[in-house]
């Protein structure tokens, strides 16, 4: 097959005005507000939805409850919006691994903080039940197992851990590597039951934000792991609901469907 280099240069191009619009976009409000880390990710996904939808919307501010998530400007217009992740049952119990292969991450950075690596880290069953008391310990566990296996010291694996691959890296980094990873398909049934639940929230917002016109929701979904559905082609998931419009965004390749 024949490269077509304008192709690639156009690919390259568009590649680098995209990371300058969502850059716009998402760095005003990073940098107006001392984040916690969850929320940067929050304002990265609300910016990657906005860029899609119009790159001309604005993000004017991250409110604290009880107030909307974010209040956007779109032609002029002050709009809330609201958003959340829509959880499969199996939420709980990726949560709580992944939560312990971070805190393994940070134990790591103490106690070797000039051991430099990328830690790939399966569990037995994608599961790893424990109690808060013992997280410390288990964490511990998991920090200096991943040393060994970086150096190649020769140690006993821990009976929860499956495997762990190593690579040297610019910075300590750990990633949970879930086997088990899809979901399924997000049940309409199951988009509505979340849609009804965030709009009991409307009738607080309209009571104190004078100033906004419209409310808007966005749902993600897709993250590539057993906590969260997939977007399913083939449904139709348009249904009425008391936002002015809706959205249902699968995360990992921003598709947007506006369902409202």
């Amino acid at each position: 097959m024949q490269i077509n280099i304008q192709t690639i240069k156009d690919l390259i191009e568009n590649s680098k005005t995209e990371k300058e619009d969502l850059g716009r976009i998402i760095n005003p409000i990073i940098e107006k507000y001392n984040l916690p880390q969850k929320e940067i990710l929050e304002v990265c996904q609300i910016g990657k939805f906005v860029y899609k939808i119009d790159s001309e919307i604005n993000i004017v501010d991250k409110p604290k409850p009880p107030r909307p998530d974010f209040i956007i400007e779109h032609k002029s217009k002050l709009i809330g919006l609201e958003h959340t992740r829509i959880f499969t049952e199996n939420a709980d119990n990726y949560n709580r691994t992944k939560s312990i292969i971070e805190y393994s991450e940070t134990v790591y950075r103490k106690m070797f903080p000039e051991d430099k690596v990328h830690a790939i880290i399966s569990i037995v069953g994608d599961n790893l039940e424990y109690k808060q008391s013992e997280k410390k310990a288990i964490a511990t566990e998991i920090a200096k197992y991943v040393n060994c296996i970086k150096n190649q010291i020769v140690i006993e694996k821990p009976e929860f851990i499956e495997k762990v691959r190593t690579t040297i890296h610019s910075q300590i980094s750990f990633t949970y590597n879930e086997k088990n990873w899809e979901a399924g398909y997000l049940p309409k049934e199951r988009l509505e039951e979340v849609i009804r639940k965030k709009e009991t929230r409307l009738k607080i917002y309209q009571k104190e934000e004078t100033e906004i016109s419209e409310y808007w929701l966005v749902l993600l979904i897709g993250s590539l792991s057993s906590a969260s559905y997939e977007l399913d082609e083939n449904e139709n998931y348009e249904m009425p609901s008391k936002f002015d419009r809706v959205y249902l965004m699968a995360d990992f390749d921003a598709e947007i469907v506006r369902i409202a």
